[in-house]
Order: structure tokens, then sequence, then C-alpha cells
């Protein structure tokens, strides 16, 4: 498991600087047009950056899955990832 956090932390680290990689201000457009390795890469490092640690895996998966269910409402959709609470 701390496997897995690690590899997505490096991932994160790594492309931080690409495209496609989001941080907290990433809308929610842009958010479900990603692919699922994106958006868990672009979910741990908002999560990182809030709390100073690279966060588990199912930290991150529980994440993604909400801020995918907040970012499905058409209310939503030009909202940030850093509105999910």
């Amino acid at each position: 498991m701390y496997r897995t956090v690690a590899v997505l932390a490096a991932i994160g680290v790594a492309l931080a600087g690409c495209a496609g990689i989001g941080d907290e201000s990433t809308t929610c457009h842009d958010y479900t047009g990603m692919s699922q390795d994106t958006r868990s890469a672009t979910i741990a490092n908002v999560l990182k950056a809030r709390n100073g640690r690279n966060a588990s895996t199912s930290d991150v998966a529980a994440r993604v899955e909400a801020t995918l269910e907040f970012c499905a409402k058409d209310a939503n959709r030009d909202k940030t990832v850093g509105d999910v609470s």
C-alpha cells in the first residue's frame, strides 16, 4: 500500500509541471475530462498541498470518487476541485 502512495507521489512530483496534472484550482470541467490516473495524481497533489504529506491510496481513491460526484452536477461545472470539502 505504501508503495502505491509513493508511486502516486512520485508521479505527481515528476509530472507536476506537465500539462494535464492539476491542483486545487482545476475546474470540474477539466477534472471530468482527465484520465483516471491524472485524476488520482491531481487529487494526490491537492491532498499533499493541504496536509503537507502524502495521502494514503485509500484517501486518494475516496477523494477522487467524492470529487467526481461533486463535479457531475451541472451547477458545479465551473467550480474547482479545491471546493470539495
